[in-house]
C-alpha cells in the first residue's frame, strides 16, 4: 500500500491519464528514464567525473491506479 497524497492542484496520472482534481488523493511514484546502470566516475583528462547514465523522475498516479 503506498502512502496517498491529497492534491493542491489538478494533475494528470501518468498511467491512465485521468485527471486527478484538487483534493482528490494520489500517489507519487519514482520512475528510471534512460539506462538502470548507477553512476559511475571516471578519470577524464585526470579529473574526476560523474557520469550519469540516467534520470530519475518523480510523476503522480490517480488512486485506482497507486
Amino acid at each position: 500500500m503506498t502512502k496517498l497524497t491529497k492534491s493542491r492542484r489538478a494533475y494528470t496520472c501518468h498511467e491512465c491519464k485521468a485527471p486527478i482534481n484538487k483534493g482528490d488523493l494520489y500517489a507519487r511514484k519514482t520512475i528510471r528514464l534512460g539506462s538502470s546502470k548507477p553512476d559511475t566516475l571516471e578519470n577524464i583528462g585526470g579529473q574526476t567525473t560523474i557520469m550519469s547514465h540516467g534520470l530519475s523522475v518523480s510523476v503522480k498516479c490517480c488512486e485506482q491506479c497507486a
